[in-house]
């Protein structure tokens, strides 16, 4: 099947565009900032990984600043933060943005209130990543630290150049970050436009692809000998069975039958057509097992609390969003006002109690499917005998390649056959 949709034309076309995208933005990920000492970060970069390998470093935060920014930040690089401006202003908008009267209007308002919602994002992601170079290069001027990821300038040159002094330098890092934030948004807009796939996910998943494999590889060296390949087994083992459950899950259904009554049109009697309503309960729910999982990265003391904790966690948040997405009333009524009821079931109450009933069955198995996923990366990296930050951050890190993974691949896929089947079918519609 993927060689007949890569014959297909436009899905070539498409993929030479994405693959042109990804590379730009890798490039960018790896150019240095203006004025950057690009030895003196090397051997403090080095130094660093060097002290984590010794118990030393910070690599619990270090590991998931590098995942989350693609290297781009411990680099300090033009797109320093990767898409995590981007992800930060989505998030706002869609918590604070129903607080405020005007955004709820324009959500309101179709596609057009659409267009100014997604254009004040975008504003918004430019003016954190300028937020966020601020801060930055306070910190590589003033202390010569880059932040979050313990690199820092001892003895000999800073992180910046000799020449690079004064005001205007920090200006210039500035307004490159947020430069290099609206570059990745152009990027992002062009694969949805003309690649494959959302253009988000797809340079997200393009990070992880780079960034992963080196952590993979350091933590099944940090353990050594024969545990080390079964560690690196482990983790890929891990990847094939999670990836599996994650796509069985979200791509599952419950179909309830429903039928539309018999009706009069003209002298021919029609109906009742059969036909089904289809209830899922794995819809984005294993989003919430990024945020658990940091639970154990968190500082605070490691107990018998941390795994209890990580699981119901996991497993509340799948229950309660199957149960009230979409809510069965609703439901209900829409199909009593479309003129179809379940066979066997009074429309009304009985009919909402009947679809609230399968929404918990599959809300139920939903939830546990998710808690096994969750459970999986860290069963199989119980074999790592290396430190428990490392361990942690393994975990996390599976569990977010696998969510990007399957929230990429899916809809590009979709996408790709689509456009073979207009290639196919594409002379019988003109």
């Amino acid at each position: 099947m993927l060689a007949r949709i890569l014959r297909v034309p436009a899905v070539r076309k498409r993929l030479l565009w994405t693959l042109l995208a990804v590379v730009l933005f890798r490039l960018g990920q790896n150019l240095p900032l203006p004025g950057v000492h690009g030895e003196a970060l090397a051997r403090a970069a080095a130094a660093e990984t060097a002290a984590a390998e010794d118990g030393e470093g910070g690599q619990r935060l270090y590991g998931l600043v590098e995942l989350l920014t693609g290297g781009g930040l411990g680099q300090l690089s033009v797109f320093t933060f990767g898409i995590v401006p981007v992800i930060a202003a989505r998030l706002v908008m869609e918590v604070a943005g129903p607080l405020v009267p005007r955004v709820r209007l324009l959500a309101a308002a179709g596609s057009e209130g659409a267009a100014v919602i997604a254009r004040w994002t975008r504003r918004l992601a430019v003016l954190l990543a300028a937020g966020l170079g601020v801060w930055v290069a306070a910190a590589v001027a003033g202390e010569g630290c880059v932040p979050l990821t313990g690199i820092c300038a001892s003895g000999g040159p800073g992180l910046l150049h000799d020449r690079a002094d004064g005001p205007i330098v920090a200006v210039a890092l500035v307004a490159t970050t947020a430069a290099g934030t609206a570059v990745v948004l152009r990027l992002g807009g062009l694969i949805t436009a003309r690649g494959v796939g959302e253009g988000l996910s797809v340079l997200f998943l393009a990070q992880l692809a780079a960034v992963v494999p080196g952590q993979v590889a350091s933590a099944a060296r940090e353990t050594g000998g024969t545990r080390g390949t079964l560690v690196l087994l482990a983790v890929v083992l891990a990847l094939l069975v999670m990836t599996v459950v994650v796509v069985v899950v979200q791509q599952s259904e419950r179909r309830i039958p429903v039928q539309q009554a018999k009706r009069m049109v003209g002298r021919s009697a029609l109906g009742p057509t059969p036909t089904y309503v289809p209830v899922r309960g794995g819809q984005d729910g294993f989003v919430v097992m990024i945020p658990a999982s940091l639970l154990l990265l968190a500082p605070a003391p490691v107990g018998p609390w941390l795994l209890p904790a990580y699981v119901l966690v996991v497993f509340a948040y799948g229950w309660l969003r199957a149960r009230v997405e979409p809510a069965a009333p609703d439901l209900a009524d829409r199909l009593k006002r479309s003129g179809l009821f379940v066979p066997g079931v009074r429309t009304g109450p009985q009919t909402a109690q009947y679809i609230a009933y399968v929404q918990s069955r599959i809300g139920l198995t939903a939830a546990l499917a998710m808690t096994g996923v969750a459970l999986v990366p860290v069963l199989a990296l119980t074999l790592s005998a290396g430190p428990a930050g490392r361990f942690a951050l393994s975990a996390t890190t599976l569990l977010i390649v696998v969510s990007a993974a399957v929230r990429t691949a899916l809809p590009a896929v979709r996408q790709m056959e689509s456009l073979a089947v207009r290639q196919a079918y594409g002379p019988f519609l003109r």
